[in-house]
């Protein structure tokens, strides 16, 4: 995940701006920023403490294996079944109290068959199911590019669609993010927006990542 808090805050005023002149669902009062270009929404003790790594506690074990920098996740087994998943959650929920977070993996190997998804989940999640494939969660899946939510069927979104550019594989960084002023999901690929979709989920979640097919990896 990337922990890098400048390009962290750096990312979430890039695409604050982005949806206040894009957003079809999004309606903003104006706010204040500071020289730095932040916006200026709380005070420095009222922050939340953000995900740092990967919780080797709630996952599902036998199909992924966290690395012991705890930010990396392999799939070391071939999967026989839908059910074997590996789903790593992040140690903490995605924080509430600002505009927007945002979170990034990078494949580093695509693995056997490229079955890889990055998304959000409630703490209710199934661990052995990709995110989307379950109420309350959503993902973003690499080998179609397909956006997931709830029943587990896959829906184009975002501006590329058609063109087949929102599949991802070894060597592309992939994010998640939420943009709680529009209450939107939206997903990046390699810095480019892919598309965005209305948050209709309640309450605290989880960045999360799955793999499904043997050799696949994210760092």
């Amino acid at each position: 995940m990337d922990q890098n808090q400048f390009a962290n805050e750096f990312i979430s005023s890039y695409y604050l701006q982005q949806w206040r002149h894009n957003s079809k669902t999004l309606t903003l009062t104006p706010f204040n920023e500071s020289d730095s270009g932040r916006p200026d929404t709380e005070d420095e003790d009222d922050r939340e403490e953000c995900p740092t790594e990967l919780d080797t506690v709630n996952s599902s074990g036998w199909f992924s294996v966290v690395g012991p920098d705890k930010l990396s996740v392999l799939y070391p087994n071939a999967n026989l079944h839908d059910h074997d998943v590996g789903v790593v959650h992040a140690n903490r929920t995605a924080p509430s109290k600002q505009l927007l977070y945002y979170f990034e993996m990078y494949v580093k190997n695509a693995g056997a068959k490229g079955q890889n998804s990055i998304g959000f989940v409630t703490s209710d999640f199934k661990v052995r199911r990709h995110p989307g494939w379950e109420p309350n969660s959503y993902g973003y899946r690499g080998d179609d590019g397909l956006l997931y939510h709830g029943p587990g069927k896959g829906d184009s979104f975002g501006p590329t669609n058609t063109t087949g550019d929102t599949k991802y594989t070894t060597g592309d960084t992939v994010g998640g993010g939420i943009n709680y002023a529009a209450q939107e999901f939206f997903f990046t690929k390699n810095g480019v927006l892919v598309g965005s979709v209305y948050k209709d989920v309640k309450g605290p979640v989880f960045p999360t990542v799955a793999l499904h097919s043997q050799g696949e990896e994210y760092v």
